[in-house]
């Protein structure tokens, strides 16, 4: 009898350990796509620049393109309502996430070579061009019965690259 029950308590194992590692990676391939798609929604985003700014070559960002810009560019890689945020039907995500700094340091507000910091985020960059900084806060889904969700924050820097 104790074979039995001892066998039965390592298929339960196995099955608890195979939830647990199943989540693991389940959350590392989340956090990569975010990572991912913030980087694609930043260069995006910052290739929003004035034109007529470009002549001089001090580009200034039309920030209200470059924000939606970002906030598109973001939702069409997450499986997210472009407008809300809000998770589509078939998203990885149950929580819209958060976007919780968005800044921009061009030409009109800041000379070149800039050096940022934003200790709250973790984020101490030098600016050498105009730049767009953006901070989101996602929650992770989890896959496992015992493992609660969790919110990460995401700071991106993103820099324009010209044309």
């Amino acid at each position: 009898m104790k074979w039995i029950l001892m066998a039965l308590f390592l298929v339960v194992l196995q099955f608890w350990t195979h939830e647990q590692v199943l989540n693991l990676e389940m959350e590392t391939v989340v956090y990569h796509r975010i990572v991912n798609a913030m980087v694609l929604a930043s260069q995006d985003a910052v290739e929003d620049v004035i034109p007529s700014s470009t002549a001089n070559g001090q580009p200034i960002f039309d920030q209200t393109e470059a924000a939606q810009t970002f906030r598109t560019t973001l939702a069409d890689n997450l499986g997210l309502d472009p407008n809300t945020l809000q998770p589509l039907p078939n998203s990885t995500f149950r929580v819209a996430p958060r976007i919780v700094d968005e800044e921009f340091y061009d030409w009109s507000n800041t000379t070149f070579p800039y050096h940022y910091v934003n200790s709250a985020y973790g984020i101490n960059e030098t600016l050498d061009a105009p730049s767009m900084v953006v901070v989101v806060q996602f929650t992770m889904p989890s896959y496992a019965a015992n493992v609660q969700p969790f919110t990460i924050t995401v700071p991106m820097v993103q820099s324009y690259a010209g044309s």
